[in-house]
């Protein structure tokens, strides 16, 4: 009769196809196959991810496996994997910089793939705040930047800012400054919204665009008290 290892080393998962384009998350799912189908066996966790990489992956741990430690096998070739194909901190900040675009995405779904880009790297919140700023229009900019807010809870403003935007029935502008300081808010002429969401998203969208009128007037004193900071200086010169 077979050994106990030996019958225990011949079972095998479906496991997921190598990501080599985020192999430490790969492993997680890796992982997960193997405590649900309550392997522990060395041989047969590494036997199994053996059995997962793709031909164009296998010569990058082609020594390990011609010549394969005697203990610690899964071990040593999920480290020589992780090694292979994780992005450095730095590489993974270029990454976060150059490659990645809002395009047509959704503000959160943007934040989303800086998180998993940035899950390798040491990256505080606030310096990922500033990279997906500034992938963000450059009203969105000037509104969420001043927030204190949770990254998080940025993005879901974000995302209602983005709706309001692009939505040309809901894109209303601010009030005329000659109408009263409490206007009536417009007609729905979005049957398919219900009216007291129609109501709230113009209330939305009124209050970015003041925002957004407070910030360019915040802006505007700031560069009108620098220049006269110049002059007297001169003056005093």
């Amino acid at each position: 009769m077979q050994s106990d290892d030996s019958q225990i080393a011949r079972i095998a998962v479906k496991l997921p196809p190598i990501w080599t384009n985020n192999i430490k998350l790969w492993f997680v799912q890796v992982e997960s196959n193997f405590a649900l189908s309550a392997i522990t066996n060395d041989q047969t966790k590494y036997n199994n991810i053996i059995a997962a990489i793709d031909p164009e992956t296998l010569p990058s741990v082609s020594d390990i496996l011609f010549k394969p430690p005697a203990t610690n096998k899964y071990n040593e070739l999920k480290e020589r994997l992780i090694a292979e194909f994780s992005d450095s901190a730095n590489k993974q900040i270029r990454k976060l910089l150059s490659e990645l675009q809002l395009g047509d995405d959704e503000p959160s779904h943007l934040l989303r793939k800086m998180w998993v880009l940035a899950s390798g790297a040491s990256l505080k919140d606030d310096f990922l705040k500033t990279l997906w700023l500034q992938q963000l229009p450059s009203e969105m900019q000037s509104i969420l930047s001043v927030s204190s807010e949770t990254l998080e809870n940025l993005a879901k403003l974000a995302d209602k800012i983005a709706e309001v935007r692009t939505d040309p029935f809901l894109n209303v502008s601010v009030m005329d400054k000659s109408t009263s300081s409490n206007p009536a808010l417009p007609t729905n002429p979005r049957e398919d919204l219900p009216n007291p969401l129609y109501q709230e998203v113009v209330a939305l969208r009124q209050l970015v665009d003041a925002l957004s009128q407070q910030f360019q007037r915040f802006s505007g004193w700031k560069s009108c008290n620098r220049s006269r900071t110049r002059i007297n200086f001169k003056l005093k010169l």
